[in-house]
């Protein structure tokens, strides 16, 4: 903690506003009590999640408490630091048990008993990692799925998780574990219990920022083990895996607790389900570096490193990340060593497969005969272990398995003992199978001792072979910002070289338009383009059909199998220009509704095809809208309701007639003015798509004076264009993937391409090249222009058929290449609301579920508080459990002055107090009341009035009634007359049911539990009403012992308070020997103690509490020490009042 210490110091330097701290391991089990302690010294914002949470999360009492309260599922336990005690627990629930320290981390001296020999030198083993907590015994369930929770939360609220399952058992520690995620073998109903659990215990535990869960999963039931307030080792694998950056979200969520701004920004992503690929994590190990060490894993950590690889399974994904680690895939030979007949009838599939792979397979002796006698060859080899047994078995003939061993002839070694992995940490070095693992990894060769992994690693050689494939879809990870859009679609395009600009440039479906040498205008040059399309095209495609004045029927025939009808209406680089508007009509009446009509139209043309539209009932799609004229049209008639949609080419939208030379500028529609070009980006939201209208006529073609054809080449460089007018905010990248994707899909009926998107870099500065990029034509109109953005990869079906500026063409990817289908949908009418959602980046699970909690049947709701004796245990909880929350609250700074505005407390105080009147009044206002205040020196007291009369009144000025009085039942003579109810603050030597809430309240938070602990109360106990009403409160808890400890008999606790004890089942011990009384106790109440007494206490507890004023009674020297607690104890005393009055007055949070 010194580094933390050290930063925090330097902190103020930088006039920084905070910073985080997520310690790992042992520290954070001492950072809650260094932050409190030392939050003068520190000066300084910590970040995230609360320390007091922490503390509730990581001592097993309070969460255990907490779990309880939630109705959570976990792990029976119970403390322990007495070895008989354990033995009576492990037999009641039965062993296995597991054996932990309460309040320590990454599995330190935990151990599974088998035995109560195990047991016993667990606990003492425990005992010495973790001197200052108890020593926590559970039942070990065997044979169940253990589950890693990954999440994020905002005050509480969850954010964003993941889950991985582990491939082992349960028992081994997660920093050993294989993990799995998305996890493969659990259903929706599990993890849909998994999300509720989560989002309750991020509610319960307030948790700010990233944390961690432990769930252990059987027979459809969860059980949850511990949850980690701090961010996991996982959760680089879980960001990697899932494309998801959890550490970012979890430095705003927790930026955001006084930043509303941030907090505004942050939504809720729910589970992470993953895309496309699986991530397995795998141990890495150096027990070849440990001489004489057990190769078995446990729930102690064993590892020293950890390896994730992806693949589209979860065998692929195994077998890389085994390999990732050094192990090296057999040969030929595996020796089987597998103990118990339960453990041999799981793996017999596996080894099953394992001879259908061609291997040569060696066993033990009982391993042999099993798999011989279910038709499995497994040769028998000699275990020459036991002295003597070798020398005899080699003389008839049978070679040793350690021969084998020494001349390196096994390839891999699969041993897995009777106690499977975890279940047995400590090693029994004199047995055959330790020596045969020690051996395997003494020669260096490969070996497994987990079913679960031997089983995977079995079925994912079988399934991916020796080499797994090599996919840097999936098994690359950029730090650079990428986005993964679908595939985009160009609807007007042309042939050969242009499918390979279009892949260079993110297109994976073109419209071929049909104005080609020859044209596309009848069956005869369909199967022409077609046939030449389908040798050459790289991307998917579908065929315009050209509408001539003779053609509909033939047009009308080849629909099917047509992109649309073309029907050029302007002049254009072909012969298909049509004059007529009879001829029009025609195409209008006789073109199947199913399939879209295309016009190229141009100024007052596009004013006359919409009205041939409309009068025939048809919708239309005009192409190339490239004036303010045009534009407006269109914006009209959508307007209008009118079925029409439009296109436009990135010429129109990024160049005027001014940056080209003449001849070269020429294209149809022509380039326009700036004018014209700034209508266009003004009125987006009315354009549908965007199209290149792609020409590859050559530079020379385009510097011909006389002739220079129209059109530019233009497709690769569309996308790259278009993202930099994202980063310029002309356009958002939605806007964009609607326009070259889903409207296309939706205008011409296109079918999805199953596993086909592409990669863009957003932040990809560079100038486009004057080459032209892959098209033939070798020039391009925008060159020289700086973009940001460029198409990193493009995957088609599944295949790499672009990466980095490469080309990957293959045969397997031709073979692919299509026509696309014919789909049967009406044209209709698209606009940017109510279009399919963007899977511009990582998919979300429906939103969370709000936490659910059972309410219970408790209530204070306008009773009054007068004695202990009203307070039973579920009550005590529901006090405890608001205290905990309006503590959180007040500590994040949270407002709270809602829950009692408008409500007034009258403040009745007889004796002079401090600590009382004034939490009592601060809890009142922090949470909006207001508070009246009377007092016997300056009210109508000092003219006679009577107690009953001053209740009265003042119980008439106020809602709630707090009194402290001199006499004993003065509370009880108030509450007969008060029309409010009464909270007693203290009546004479009888009861301070308050005081001894927030008493209770302080052990359980600085202990963990009230149950079985040992309480000393020193002074003069017959006249302290304190330690009366907390006498009696602690009846309500199980083994509780009280030790009274008195100078002289005569102050001891009177004997109505005894007897009361006595008749609830307390223990009660009397002293008068301050060292005898003090022994090994948990906790000291204290009137009078001096700190000498502490110098050398006997154990690492007590904790001191003293009502207050000290005065003399406990020495300033004590003051900085853990154990005194009386000043935490004083702050409690606000958090139980301000419970104490919200649920009196019926407005309880929870």
């Amino acid at each position: 903690l010194e580094p933390l210490s050290s930063c925090c110091r330097s902190l103020s330097a930088w006039d920084a506003h905070g910073l985080y701290a997520w310690p790992l391991r042992q520290s954070s089990v001492k950072l809650r009590v260094f932050i409190i302690g030392n939050k003068v010294v520190l000066q300084v914002s910590i970040f995230g999640t609360s320390p007091n949470d922490i503390d509730s999360a990581e001592d097993r009492y309070k969460f255990s408490r907490k779990l309880e309260h939630l109705q959570i599922s976990q792990p029976q336990w119970k403390k322990s630091d007495d070895v008989e005690d354990a033995k009576q627990f492990c037999a009641k629930v039965g062993y296995p048990c597991l054996i932990r320290p309460s309040y320590v981390l990454s599995g330190a001296a935990m151990n599974v008993a088998h035995t109560e020999d195990d047991l016993a030198a667990f606990l003492k083993q425990a005992a010495v990692v973790a001197k200052e907590h108890p020593v926590v015994v559970s039942k070990f369930i065997s044979e169940a799925k253990e589950i890693d929770v990954d999440a994020v939360a905002m005050e509480g609220e969850v954010l964003v998780m993941a889950v991985c399952e582990h491939v082992e058992n349960a028992g081994i520690h997660s920093g050993d574990a294989t993990l799995v995620t998305p996890p493969q073998d659990l259903n929706q109903v599990t993890l849909n219990r998994i999300q509720e659990i989560t989002i309750q215990i991020a509610s319960a535990f307030n948790a700010n920022g990233p944390f961690n869960m432990q769930l252990i999963a059987k027979d459809n039931e969860l059980k949850v083990i511990e949850c980690n307030l701090r961010v996991s080792r996982s959760f680089p694998f879980v960001t990697k895996t899932l494309d998801f950056d959890f550490v970012a979200l979890a430095t705003r969520a927790m930026m955001a607790a006084d930043n509303p701004a941030i907090a505004s920004s942050l939504k809720k992503h729910g589970l992470l389900r993953g895309k496309a690929r699986v991530g397995v994590k795998v141990p890495q190990f150096s027990f070849s570096r440990l001489t004489g060490a057990d190769v078995m894993l446990g729930v102690e950590m064993a590892s020293t490193g950890e390896v994730a690889c992806f693949g589209k399974h979860r065998q692929e994904a195994y077998l890389k990340a085994l390999l990732s680690t050094g192990f090296v895939v057999p040969k030929k030979n595996i020796l089987l060593s597998i103990g118990g007949y339960h453990a041999k009838s799981e793996m017999l599939r596996s080894v099953q497969l394992l001879q259908d792979m061609n291997f040569d397979l060696f066993g033990s002796k009982g391993t042999a005969d099993y798999f011989q006698s279910n038709n499995i060859h497994v040769t028998a080899v000699d275990w020459p272990f036991e002295e003597g047994t070798s020398d005899q078995k080699m003389a008839a003939g049978t070679r040793s398995v350690a021969e084998f061993f020494e001349n390196k002839e096994f390839h891999l070694v699969i041993n897995l003992p009777i106690r499977g992995s975890g279940a047995y940490r400590v090693s029994a070095y004199r047995t055959p199978g330790y020596k045969t693992r020690r051996m395997a990894v003494d020669n260096g060769i490969p070996l497994i001792t987990d079913i679960k992994c031997a089983k995977l690693f079995i079925e994912a050689l079988h399934t991916v072979g020796r080499r797994p494939p090599v996919n840097s879809q999936i098994d690359c990870v950029a730090s650079r910002s990428l986005k993964r859009l679908p595939g985009l679609i160009d609807i007007h395009e042309d042939w050969y070289s242009c499918t390979r600009a279009a892949l260079a440039g993110g297109i994976t479906q073109i419209m071929a338009m049909p104005n080609t040498s020859p044209p596309l205008v009848d069956v005869d040059t369909y199967q022409l383009v077609d046939k030449m399309a389908s040798q050459n095209a790289v991307v998917d495609y579908g065929l315009y059909i050209g509408a001539t004045p003779s053609n509909p029927l033939v047009a009308f025939e080849l629909a099917p199998v047509s992109a649309g009808l073309k029907m050029y209406l302007n002049q254009t680089f072909s012969t298909l220009k049509m004059d007529s508007i009879a001829d029009w009509v025609k195409h209008f009446e006789a073109f199947p509704s199913s399939r879209p009509i295309v016009c190229h139209a141009e100024k007052q043309t596009v004013a006359a095809v919409l009205c041939v539209a409309q009068m025939t009932g048809r919708a239309v799609h005009i192409c190339h809208v490239s004036s303010a004229e045009e534009i407006l049209l269109v914006r009209d008639a959508k307007r209008k309701g009118w079925p029409v949609t439009c296109e436009v080419c990135p010429h129109h939208l990024f160049l005027t007639e001014e940056d080209l030379p003449p001849g070269v500028r020429e294209v149809r529609p022509r380039l326009a003015t700036i004018e014209d070009r700034n209508a266009l980006w003004e009125n987006l939201e009315f354009i549908d798509c965007f199209a290149t209208d792609h020409a590859p006529h050559t530079w020379a073609e385009k510097n011909d004076p006389d002739k220079a054809p129209p059109g530019f080449p233009g497709v690769e460089y569309m996308v790259p264009l278009l993202l930099t007018a994202v980063s310029q905010g002309k356009l958002t990248l939605r806007q964009l993937v609607d326009r070259l994707h889903y409207n296309p899909k939706k205008i011409f009926g296109l079918p999805d391409q199953p596993d086909t998107y592409i990669e863009v870099d957003l932040n990809d500065e560079w100038v486009i090249p004057e080459s032209g990029g892959e098209s033939k034509a070798g020039w391009t109109p925008y060159a020289g222009i700086k973009v940001k953005g460029r198409v990193q990869k493009v995957v088609v079906r599944g295949e790499e058929a672009y990466v980095d500026g490469m080309i990957s063409i293959n045969m397997h990817l031709l073979h692919l290449v299509a026509i696309i289908p014919s789909i049967r949908r009406e044209l209709q009418v698209t606009t940017d609301e109510g279009q399919e959602e963007s899977k511009v980046s990582i998919e979300e699970s429906p939103t969370l579920p709000v936490a659910q909690f059972t309410p219970r049947e408790v209530t204070l709701a306008g009773s009054h508080l007068l004695s202990v004796h009203e307070l039973g245990k579920s009550t005590l909880n529901s006090i405890f459990d608001v205290a905990d929350r309006f503590r959180a609250d007040v500590e994040r700074k949270h407002p709270l002055t809602h829950i009692l505005e408008g409500y007034v407390m009258a403040s009745m105080f007889y004796e002079v107090s401090t600590r009382t009147a004034s939490s009592f009044a601060a809890a009142m206002q922090r949470l909006g009341g207001g508070v009246v205040h009377m007092d016997s020196f300056t009210s109508s007291v000092q003219k006679g009035e009577t107690l009953e009369d001053s209740v009265t009144i003042m119980s008439n000025y106020a809602d709630v009634v707090v009194l402290r009085h001199k006499e004993t039942g003065a509370a009880a003579r108030a509450a007969a007359v008060s029309s409010r109810p009464v909270i007693n603050a203290g009546d004479g030597s009888g009861e301070h049911p308050t005081q001894a809430l927030l008493d209770v309240y302080t052990i359980r938070q600085e202990i963990g539990t009230v149950n079985g602990l040992t309480i000393a109360m020193v002074g003069d106990l017959k006249h302290g009403r304190t330690v009366h009403s907390l006498a009696k409160l602690l009846c309500v808890y199980k083994d509780v012992t009280i030790h009274y400890v008195t100078p002289t008999p005569e102050l001891g606790m009177p004997e109505y308070i005894v007897d009361y004890v006595k008749k609830l089942g307390g223990v009660q011990k009397s002293f008068t020997c301050l060292a005898e009384g003090i022994q090994n106790v948990d906790v000291i109440y204290v009137t009078r103690i001096q700190k000498e007494r502490f110098a050398r206490p006997s154990r690492n507890l007590p904790i001191v509490m003293h009502p207050l004023p000290r005065v003399d009674e406990i020495s300033t020297e004590l003051d900085h020490d853990d154990r005194a607690a009386y000043f935490r104890q004083a702050k409690n005393g606000m958090y139980v009042r301000m419970a104490l009055l919200a649920m009196i007055l019926g407005k309880s949070p929870l």
